[in-house]
Order: structure tokens, then C-alpha cells, then sequence
């Protein structure tokens, strides 16, 4: 049973989380307002569509999609990991430049999930960076999420679950390395590819990412019997303990899906503010 304390923590946790959201609103929508009209409207489109159906944001790779990624990183390494795309973007807050109203943006996310009883290791790619990227900086980009999996399982292990954004950004900076070494990417194509992942970002939609990991939990549930055989028993006591009930999962992608919602009337509310120079009318 959750303690009042936990409660209030709780509350207080997600009054911020919602109030972030509303500032990088009004970022993202300066953002979107560089774009031509047609576009901005397909890209809220995206977004409504994700409130009403948030596994819709994930589809499976296609058959060379996959091919491809197997060949790049070994089918070994990733026989028991889900591979999907989404056509989103994600932010969060800046780990790399920590001041208030910066984004760090990524085109592929890894999450594990225990889902009725069985851990759940997913990678979420990019469609337009699967599309764009040279076969180095795909590489690149999958050795950097498989290395922070590693990372933070073995945080878990010892029972890390807080941490600071210091803590954060080490992580990453350990990552990234071990990821140019295995991928043996060039200083000049790292470069590149950041460039790159910033065009996608100002060109395509950006979702924060409490929304993709909650699009990543309801795509498990509602594909059940098709992502069961990618379930595996929890290895240990210590990955039993970590368990999350189902219950608290399904309260959490509920919060992160309202406040994607709130988040998406503050940006049309940005964007009609000055939208007549657009010629739309998004309400």
C-alpha cells in the first residue's frame, strides 16, 4: 500500500511534469511554425491520433528494416529484443545542456517492461532516421542504446533507481564511448549524425519521452499473443523484486497519455496565436 508521503510525492511529481510540458509546448510550437502549413497540420494529426490510440505510435520493422539491423549489430545480440519504428521524435530535458528549456532529442529508445509475469527488451527505431541514416550511424546509434541497457541493468542490480542528472549524463557519456569503439564510427560521421537526428527533430513529430514508453506498454498489451514468445522469466530474485504490477504500470501510461494531452492543447493554443499567418485554424 502506497504511504501518504508517496502520494503527495506522487502529486507533486506529476503538477511538474505536466507544468515542463507546458513550457517545452511553447518551444516546440515556435518550432513547428517554421514549417509549411500542410505540414504542421499532418503533424497534429500524428498527435491526436496517439491520444486516442498510443499503441499506434509503434509498428513492427519490415522484413529487410530488420534484416538490415541484424546484419549491423548480430542476430545473437538482439534475438530476444522486439524491434519496432514510430514516425515520432522523442525529448526530454537536456542532460547535455542543462538549462531550463533545452531538449535533448533521440530517434531510438530501449525499454524493458515485466509484463504478466515476463520481462519484455524492446528497441523503438525512428522511421525517417531508419530512411536517412548511413549504415555507420544506424550502428552507431543501436550499439549507444544497447550500451546504456547495460548500463542500467546493472545499476538495477544494485538496486539504483533514483538518479541525479549528473548521474545521468555520465551514463550517456559511458554509452556513447563504448558505442564509437564498437561501431568504430568516425569523429566527422558522429557529427553528422547529430546534425542529422536535429534536422529530423525540427521536421517531424516530437513526443516526450514518458508518452513512447507508455505507447511502448500499451503496443505489449494490446499485441499480447503476437509479443508473448519475446517474454523471458525474470533471471533472479533481485529482477523479481523489480517487478512492476501491472496495475501501477497501466496508472502510469494513463498519467503520461493526459498529460500529452494537456501538452498538445497548450501547443495549439501557441500555434493559433499568431496562426492566421498560416492560413490554418487548429483548435
Amino acid at each position: 500500500m502506497i504511504s501518504g508521503e508517496e502520494e503527495e510525492l506522487q502529486r507533486r511529481y506529476n503538477a511538474e511534469y505536466i507544468a515542463w510540458l507546458q513550457i517545452e509546448a511553447k518551444e516546440i510550437a515556435a518550432s513547428l511554425k517554421k514549417l509549411e502549413p500542410s505540414r504542421i497540420t499532418e503533424i497534429i494529426e500524428f498527435y491526436e491520433a496517439y491520444i486516442e490510440h498510443p499503441e499506434s505510435m509503434h509498428v513492427p520493422l519490415e522484413g529487410d528494416e530488420e534484416e538490415t539491423i541484424g546484419q549491423l549489430i548480430g542476430n545473437d545480440r538482439i534475438k530476444n529484443i522486439m524491434l519496432l519504428k514510430t514516425k515520432a521524435i522523442i525529448f526530454t530535458p537536456s542532460i547535455l545542456v542543462p538549462y531550463a528549456g533545452s531538449l535533448d532529442y533521440g530517434t531510438a529508445m530501449y525499454r524493458r517492461y515485466p509484463l504478466h509475469g515476463l520481462w519484455f527488451s524492446v528497441i523503438a527505431l525512428n522511421e525517417a532516421y531508419l530512411k536517412s541514416a548511413t549504415k555507420s550511424m544506424l550502428r552507431y546509434m543501436l550499439e549507444h542504446e544497447l550500451a546504456q541497457g547495460e548500463i542500467y541493468a546493472e545499476l538495477a542490480v544494485h538496486n539504483v533507481q533514483i538518479l541525479s542528472l549528473e548521474m545521468k549524463g555520465m551514463i550517456h557519456e559511458e554509452a556513447r564511448m563504448k558505442a564509437i569503439q564498437r561501431s568504430r564510427i568516425s569523429t566527422e560521421e558522429v557529427n553528422q549524425e547529430r546534425a542529422l537526428i536535429l534536422e529530423l527533430s525540427a521536421q517531424n513529430p516530437v513526443v516526450p519521452v514518458h508518452l513512447a514508453s507508455a505507447s511502448l506498454f500499451r503496443y505489449l498489451e494490446e499485441n499480447w499473443e503476437r509479443v508473448k514468445p519475446f517474454g523471458l522469466a525474470s533471471k533472479n530474485e533481485m529482477e523479481k523484486e523489480l517487478e512492476i504490477p501491472f496495475e501501477k504500470l497501466a496508472e502510469w501510461s494513463d498519467f503520461s497519455v493526459h498529460a500529452f494531452e494537456l501538452f498538445l492543447k497548450k501547443l495549439k493554443r501557441e500555434l493559433t496565436t499568431t496562426g492566421a499567418e498560416y492560413g490554418i485554424e487548429i483548435v
